[in-house]
């Protein structure tokens, strides 16, 4: 029998962004894929902090595409329907230009553009003709430059193009939108701190601010918004950074 709950799926789930809208997807009454890059004992009790419905722990180096779409099948399967895609996981490059290598390049592409791409192919078929909504979290990096971000940025920048073509070709029973935070304090971002004279509002963003806005965007709230990329930034994109990454 199919669950009657919403099924959302959740990459890059463990810890930061994605766990907080891994937790405030949970709390609207999703059964949640809770999607990491490995099957660790950090991952596992990340997971079960998540009590408030029902999980499907997946897990996969989203650099090899097989991962993705297994991803998402798996979810669908467990649950019997497939509703949400949150795109979260990604590489966050930091070097110099010059110091960039082609594996540098290849695996940060492939983790934050391909596997978006693959794992929201197999998302549309999975949600069939009731539709649903696709999440990209892109970057405020989508949108501005910063030194030591080239391949970073170019690859934020991609996904948010690829956010804008795949909400022309799925709609309109699938919406698709870049979600794109600036400076947010998480345990990956541990210059977020040191940033915050760089963003207009003082401080920087919580991840539990992030979720907020993911979870406006795929409600029925939302349902006029699709290929556009909506910044969470405290206004950082006004203020071109020069201190740079890494």
């Amino acid at each position: 029998m199919a669950e009657s709950r919403r099924v959302a799926l959740v990459t890059g789930a463990g810890k930061g962004i994605g766990f907080a809208i891994a937790e405030r997807l949970q709390r609207e009454g999703y059964a949640l894929g809770f999607a990491t890059h490995e099957d660790d004992d950090k991952s596992r009790k990340a997971c079960e902090k998540l009590t408030d419905g029902p999980v499907e722990w997946v897990w996969g180096d989203l650099a090899d595409p097989e991962v993705p779409p297994r991803l998402v099948r798996q979810v669908a399967e467990k649950f019997g329907r497939f509703d949400v895609l949150i795109n979260n996981a990604g590489l966050s490059t930091a070097k110099p230009a010059l110091e960039l290598t082609a594996e540098d390049i290849d695996r940060t592409f492939a983790v934050d553009v391909r596997a978006a791409f693959l794992a929201s192919q197999e998302a549309a078929r999975a949600m069939g003709d009731t539709g649903g909504v696709i999440v990209n979290i892109t970057s405020v990096h989508e949108h501005v430059p910063r030194p030591g971000f080239s391949i970073y940025a170019a690859a934020k920048a991609a996904l948010g193009m690829l956010t804008r073509g795949l909400a022309i070709e799925l709609a309109p029973k699938i919406r698709v939108v870049a979600v794109a935070p600036g400076a947010i304090a998480t345990e990956r971002n541990e210059e977020a701190e040191e940033l915050a004279s760089e963003v207009p509002l003082g401080r920087p963003g919580e991840p539990h601010e992030v979720a907020e806005l993911v979870s406006w965007v795929v409600s029925e709230s939302a349902r006029y918004v699709t290929g556009t990329s909506i910044l969470i930034d405290g206004g950082m994109a006004q203020h071109v950074v020069e201190r740079p990454a890494g």
